[in-house]
C-alpha cells in the first residue's frame, strides 16, 4: 500500500504581496524591505501606509536610503518620511529637503511640513516660497502655511492670492482664512447669554416630537418671550424680547436657534452668495454682536447632512468677503450656521455652540436608559404639581423625575424605589446635588408604595432591549393596577407607556380616567406619555 505524501506547508506570502493588504501591520524586521519596495511604482502608496503604521522606527532606514537615492525614489522617500512629520527629527529632515536639487523632492517636503509642528517650520516654508518661484511649489507651500503658519505668513499668502494663477490664488486665500482663525483663537469669543438685543428677535426652540405644546406652554410663561406658536415636528417658534438666558426657563427645550430671513439666489449668483448675504444680514449681525465677546467664530453645517467641503469653503469665502471679522472655525466655534436650500431659496439658522446649559447641573451621574432631563421635566410639567403632593417614582433610575417635580413647587414628600442598587446610589447623588430631600428604597415597583399617594410619576423600562424582556408587558399591566390601588381620589399616574394600547386597557380596568396623552419620540422608537386620574 502506497504511503500518503506529506501535506505541503503553504509558503508565506512575500512582503510585496502582504503590503497590498489594507489591513497589513508591519513589524520592525520589515523596515528594510519596505524601504526597498518604495522603488516599485505600483507599491508606493501601500508602502507609505505601512511605514506610517511603523512610525519613527522606520526613520533611520529612510534617511539612510535617501542619501544615495535618485529621482523618482528620492521624492518617494521624502513623502514616506512625511508620514512621520510630527516627530521633531523627521521635521528637521524635511526642512533640509526643501533645499534638495530635485524639484519633486522639494515639493513633497513642502507638502509634508504642513503636518509638522516643530520650531522653524514656518520660516523654512517662507524661505522656500522666496527661493523656488515655480507655481506648483508655491501652491504646496501656501497650503502648508495654512496649517502651520502664523500672521507672519499673511503677506506671502496675500501675494499668492493676487497672483495670476487661479489655483494658487484659491489656495492662498483659503490658507489666509485658516491662519487668521488660528491666530484669533487666543482672543476668545464666549457667549454672554445675560445680554439683551434691544429689539425682538425670532427664535425657534426644539423639543422632542410630541412635546411641542408642552414646550410652548413653558415658553409662554416667560415675560421675555411672546408670539409663541407650535410648528411641525419638534419645533416651536417665538419672539425673544429679553436675554438669551431667559430661554433656559423652558426645561423641556432641547436646543434653540435664531432663524434668519430667507435668502433668494438671484440671477448670476451662487448659493454661497445667498448664504453670505444671510449670515452678514442685519439680523445676523445683531445676534452676533449682542451675545458674542470678541469676534464671532462660526462653523457651517448642512441641514441635509454631509460635509460638503467644497460648498462649505465657497460659502466661507463669500462670508469672509462681506465680513472679514467673522471667523470660520470648525474646531473652536461659538456659533453654528445651519444651511438648508430648496431650489433658489436658502434658509439659514444661527445656533449657539459655546453656551453652557445651566438647567441640569444636578446631574452627578447617569443610569443606562434613564430619562433624559428634558423628558423628566415634561413628565413633571404635565403632572400638575400640587402643594400637598405625595410623590412616588417606582422606577427611580437617576432620580430625574423626582428632582424635576421638586423644582416645580412645594410638595409633602418624595419617594423613589428601584431594584438596582447602583441606580439608587446615582439617584441619591443627583438628589443631593439638587438640594432635594427624598426617601429612596431598594424595592420592586409592585411592592408596597407610600401611603396617601397623590402622584406616581415614572419612566419605566423600555426601548428595543427592554421590549424583548419576557413578561415586561404583563408586569406593566400589573403595575398600573397596583398604582391605581394606591392613589387617593384625584391622584394622578403620569408616566411613559411603552405598550400604550395595553396600558390604556389596564388603566381603564383599574378605574383610572385618561386626561392627557401624547405619542413622543424616545430616540429611535415611540412611546406614549400619559396622565391618568383616579376618580
Amino acid at each position: 500500500m502506497a504511503s500518503r505524501p506529506p501535506d505541503r506547508v503553504p509558503s508565506r506570502p512575500s512582503l510585496a504581496q502582504r503590503v497590498r493588504d489594507p489591513g497589513f501591520t508591519p513589524s520592525v524586521r520589515d523596515v528594510d524591505g519596505l524601504v526597498s519596495l518604495l522603488a516599485e511604482d505600483d507599491l508606493v502608496k501601500p508602502v507609505e501606509r505601512a511605514i506610517g503604521r511603523l512610525g519613527v522606527t522606520a526613520l533611520d532606514k529612510l534617511r539612510a536610503r535617501f542619501v544615495d537615492a535618485l529621482p523618482p525614489l528620492r521624492a518617494r522617500v521624502v513623502r514616506a518620511i512625511g508620514r512621520l512629520a510630527q516627530d521633531a527629527q523627521a521635521a528637521s529632515f524635511l526642512v533640509a529637503a526643501l533645499d534638495d536639487s530635485d524639484q519633486k523632492t522639494r515639493r513633497n517636503a513642502a507638502i509634508a511640513l504642513g503636518h509638522a509642528r516643530a520650531e522653524g517650520v514656518e520660516a523654512a516654508l517662507l524661505r522656500a516660497w522666496a527661493t523656488d518661484p515655480r507655481v506648483e511649489m508655491r501652491r504646496s507651500v501656501a497650503a502648508s502655511l495654512g496649517r502651520v503658519g502664523t500672521e507672519s505668513s499673511l503677506e506671502v499668502l496675500s501675494e499668492g492670492a493676487r497672483g495670476g494663477d487661479r489655483e494658487l490664488a484659491r489656495i492662498a486665500e483659503r490658507s489666509s482664512i485658516m491662519v487668521r482663525r488660528t491666530a484669533s483663537r487666543s482672543e476668545g469669543a464666549p457667549i454672554e447669554a445675560a445680554r439683551e438685543a434691544g429689539r425682538a428677535l425670532d427664535v425657534v426652540a426644539f423639543a422632542r416630537p410630541g412635546l411641542e405644546d408642552v414646550l410652548a406652554e413653558e415658553l409662554s410663561r416667560s415675560p421675555a418671550v411672546d408670539s409663541v406658536r407650535v410648528m411641525a415636528h419638534g419645533r416651536v417658534r417665538a419672539r425673544l424680547l429679553g436675554p438669551m438666558a431667559a430661554l433656559f426657563g423652558a426645561r423641556t427645550m432641547l436646543s434653540f436657534c435664531f432663524p434668519l430671513p430667507t435668502a433668494w439666489i438671484a440671477d448670476g449668483e451662487t448659493p454661497s452668495d445667498a448664504i453670505a448675504r444671510a449670515v452678514t444680514s442685519d439680523v445676523a449681525r445683531l445676534v452676533f454682536s449682542t451675545w458674542t465677546v470678541g469676534p464671532p467664530r462660526f462653523r457651517i453645517a448642512w441641514a441635509q447632512g454631509g460635509h460638503r467641503r467644497a460648498a462649505t469653503w465657497d460659502a466661507m469665502r463669500a462670508i469672509a468677503l462681506r465680513a472679514p471679522e467673522f471667523v470660520n472655525d470648525p474646531t473652536a466655534s461659538t456659533w453654528e450656521v445651519v444651511v438648508s436650500s430648496q431650489r433658489r431659496f436658502v434658509d439659514v439658522d444661527i445656533a449657539p455652540r459655546a453656551l453652557e446649559d445651566p438647567r441640569f447641573k444636578w446631574r452627578r451621574g447617569q443610569v443606562p436608559a434613564a430619562s433624559h432631563p428634558t423628558v423628566a421635566a415634561a413628565l413633571a410639567r404635565i403632572a400638575r404639581a400640587q402643594p400637598d403632593d405625595v410623590v412616588w417614582d417606582p422606577f427611580v433610575g437617576s432620580g430625574a423625575e423626582l428632582i424635576e417635580r421638586a423644582l416645580l413647587g412645594p410638595f409633602r414628600s418624595l419617594f423613589g424605589s428601584d431594584v438596582d442598587a447602583d441606580a439608587l446610589a446615582t439617584a441619591r447623588a443627583n438628589l443631593d446635588a439638587a438640594g432635594v430631600a427624598a426617601t429612596l428604597d431598594r424595592a420592586d415597583a409592585l411592592g408596597r408604595g407610600p401611603v396617601g399617594l397623590t402622584l406616581a410619576i415614572t419612566n419605566p423600562p423600555m426601548g428595543r432591549r427592554s421590549s424583548r424582556t419576557v413578561g415586561l408587558a404583563d408586569m406593566l399591566d400589573r403595575f398600573v393596577a397596583h398604582v391605581a390601588s394606591l392613589l387617593v381620589p384625584g391622584g394622578r399616574l403620569v408616566w411613559i407607556a411603552p405598550f400604550s394600547a395595553r396600558s390604556r386597557a389596564a388603566a381603564a380596568r383599574a378605574g383610572l380616567t385618561l386626561e392627557w396623552a401624547r405619542v413622543i419620540d424616545m430616540g429611535g422608537f415611540e412611546a406614549e406619555m400619559q396622565r391618568w386620574v383616579r376618580g
